[in-house]
């Protein structure tokens, strides 16, 4: 199983990530932190892996990175409509692309979450309809 710091930094060769946004939490909030380039940025919004993390503060302060919070639900709607054209605006174009890790028929929906969950894949998985 291939750690998210070693996939990051083979997919950039070996640059590292200019922007992390972690919806994750956890011990992952760590993790995703260890990827980032120097002057980086990582901003976090979630915590379904936990709330409470630890940090090597290297990360931060050799790399000379930042970290900071977001919270999508205090924002108003209008907020959350042009965010959602301008990203679906990027996902069409091409610009963002998605790392996919597998894909499951909607059916399979157990064996997914049980891969997302055992596997730790690399990539999201998806359910298609």
């Amino acid at each position: 199983m291939e750690k998210l710091s070693d996939g990051v930094r083979r997919i950039t060769e070996g640059y590292g990530a200019d922007i992390v946004i972690d919806a994750i939490g956890g011990e992952i909030l760590s993790e995703a932190l260890g990827t980032l380039a120097t002057g980086g940025s990582l901003t976090t919004l979630g915590y379904a892996a936990g709330r409470k993390s630890t940090i090597d503060v290297t990360d931060l302060i050799w790399k000379r990175t930042s970290m900071k919070s977001f919270s999508l639900f205090s924002q108003p709607a209008a907020v959350w409509s042009t965010a959602w054209s301008v990203i679906f605006a990027l996902l069409q174009s091409g610009a963002v692309k998605p790392i996919v890790a597998k894909t499951f028929p909607l059916t399979e929906a157990t064996e997914a979450l049980r891969y997302l969950i055992e596997g730790r894949p690399f990539g999201r998985v998806v359910l298609t309809i």
